[in-house]
């Protein structure tokens, strides 16, 4: 007896250990037909925020089971199988593939560490003082700079200056991620009081005096922290994308036709039967677009940017080729993607529902809405019906919406019977 107490004493122990160790994510939130729902689940449709009251989260909750109530409905009516459900999939299915392959190969290999953080901090707030010669020849800059050798004073050659606008030269204080490169260089080889060489920067020779140097009191390293990795972590992700696009596009062996380019954007009157078949573009050695299959889109939307037709067609080519090569690897294969795709199918099917058993069948006779102005006139100031004749009519559509869904949602949470875990429903409206 003492040695299954002392067992059972152990299993407890043990199914308490797992039990904390479980995800609050994983935690499941409701149950219909023996398929689970979690809190993660919940998460990546609804987001509470902190303002919101326990009700308007519990209206949340009750929204979120409405919809996958709706989705079991669905499912069980073959909505799967519905042309506009398929037609829309396909379309969802490769832009989440592309999507997600691209996350993959770029987005996950950017990284940022605290000492990159802190070196760019650095760099913000070591500034230079300085002042200007500014000249456009270059002899007369090697002459300044070999009078300033000579030991003459910078603020006597002044006067050489194409800087008219600045008192004794002074251009102000400067941080070092504010300077060009070739100027920063040669601040940095130049003590305080000393002058720089003539640096060529632009159409202009510059000679530099060093008034000061110094760390500045602000900003703050825990103010710009974030925004400094934000701005590394887009510069880092810029990086890797345009080599992961560049040998993307080297191995499809991209390439264009420069006749089939300027044929696109020929006038109608000018355009021949020959310019519609030649090519514009191609990939693999075997694949062809054609003036005749793309020319209207491309001039539609040239007459909106005046964006080159190659540009416009890279918009077009680079996500098919990351999406070419995500099927390559069978990127569409692992079971995230799948869960992913599994979930769009399942939110289309719920579009498609609700617009049939809900908005398809709201109609709104116009004596509905007459009705509605004369028992609410006091909200239109007076308007005229013919004023607020359409203001009307929608508020008329949203009311019947709002009768017609909860009608639909309560008859799939009878036919369902979801059970709900109401310890986890607390938990959720406690969340911080």
């Amino acid at each position: 007896m003492k040695s299954t107490l002392k067992h059972l004493k152990y299993a407890t122990l043990l199914l308490f250990v797992i039990l904390a160790g479980l995800s609050c994510e994983d935690q499941v939130l409701f149950t219909v037909d023996g398929e689970t729902y979690t809190i993660a689940d919940f998460k990546e449709n609804f987001q509470f925020t902190p303002t919101e009251d326990s009700l308007q989260r519990l209206k949340k909750i009750d929204e979120f089971i409405n919809q996958m109530l709706a989705v079991h409905e669905a499912r069980e009516r073959g909505y799967d199988e519905d042309a506009i459900v398929k037609t829309a999939f396909e379309t969802h299915k490769k832009d989440i593939i592309m999507r997600n392959y691209y996350e993959t190969s770029v987005m996950s290999k950017v990284h940022v560490s605290e000492s990159e953080i802190r070196d760019v901090y650095n760099k913000i707030i070591d500034h230079y003082h300085l002042a200007q010669i500014v000249v456009t020849s270059d002899s007369l800059a090697q002459y300044i700079e070999s009078e300033l050798e000579k030991g003459v004073l910078f603020d006597s050659l002044l006067k050489f200056s194409l800087d008219t606008l600045t008192e004794n030269g002074d251009i102000g204080t400067f941080s070092v991620m504010s300077l060009p490169p070739q100027i920063l260089e040669a601040v940095e080889k130049t003590p305080v009081g000393g002058t720089t060489k003539a640096v060529s920067f632009g159409e202009y020779f510059y000679i530099l005096k060093v008034l000061e140097h110094k760390k500045a009191d602000s900003p703050k390293y825990k103010d710009v922290k974030e925004n400094i990795r934000n701005t590394l972590s887009r510069d880092k992700a810029m990086e890797i994308a345009d080599e992961f696009i560049q040998k993307l596009i080297d191995d499809a062996k991209i390439e264009y036709n420069q006749e089939g380019l300027d044929a696109l954007l020929k006038p109608d009157s000018l355009i021949t039967k020959e310019d519609l078949k030649k090519w514009v573009v191609k990939k693999y050695d075997t694949a062809y677009v054609y003036v005749g299959s793309i020319r209207e889109a491309i001039q539609n939307q040239y007459k909106k940017s005046f964006i080159e037709p190659q540009k416009l067609i890279e918009r077009q080519l680079i996500p098919d080729l990351i999406y070419d090569k995500a099927l390559t690897v069978n990127f569409d294969k692992k079971l995230e993607i799948k869960d992913k795709l599994r979930k769009a199918l399942d939110f289309l099917m719920y579009q498609k529902f609700y617009s049939d058993e809900v908005l398809e069948k709201v109609q709104i006779d116009s004596m509905e809405v007459v009705n509605y102005y004369k028992t609410h006139k006091d909200d239109y100031q007076d308007k005229t019906l013919e004023e607020v004749f359409s203001v009307v009519k929608a508020r008329v559509r949203e009311a019947k919406i709002d009768t017609l869904r909860s009608k639909v949602f309560q008859s799939l949470r009878d036919k369902y019977n979801p059970v709900i875990n109401q310890t986890v429903v607390a938990k959720l409206l406690k969340e911080e």
